[in-house]
């Protein structure tokens, strides 16, 4: 929206419509796999057609930090 005054353009001009959303069983690795291919900052997570919550690269990087010391030992 570019040239726009900030204060008058609405979050429904300037959201995307085009959602990622996954249920709360999907498994981290297909999720990370489809954000990083189709480049999505969050995942929208829905269960029974509601919106439970939200899966965003920082939860991926807290959920991969958390394998690696797992899996490294630290």
């Amino acid at each position: 929206i570019a040239g726009a005054d900030p204060t008058q353009v609405t979050v429904r001009d300037a959201m995307s419509t085009d959602v990622y959303a996954v249920s709360p069983d999907a498994s981290l690795d297909e999720v990370a796999r489809e954000m990083a291919s189709k480049k999505y900052g969050s995942a929208v997570v829905v269960q029974n057609q509601k919106v439970v919550g939200i899966f965003t690269t920082v939860d991926l990087a807290n959920a991969l930090v958390s394998l690696l010391e797992t899996r490294l030992g630290h």
